[in-house]
């Protein structure tokens, strides 16, 4: 676990506007310090970003 900053909405599969307002949203793929990251937790009910760093 860390914590780091994000930089970028890179993909969103629910709704590609939300990329372009970067909004994070479950499921969206976002640029962080460490590399890609996949958000699993939902920002909007939880109030924190949990996310999964993946290849790409």
């Amino acid at each position: 676990t860390k914590k780091v900053k994000i930089l970028d909405v890179l993909e969103n599969p629910a709704n590609p506007q939300l990329v372009r307002s970067k909004i994070v949203t479950k499921g969206c793929i976002i640029k962080t310090e460490l590399g890609n990251a996949k958000v699993t937790s939902r920002p909007s009910q939880h109030g924190i970003v949990n996310a999964v760093l993946i290849k790409k």
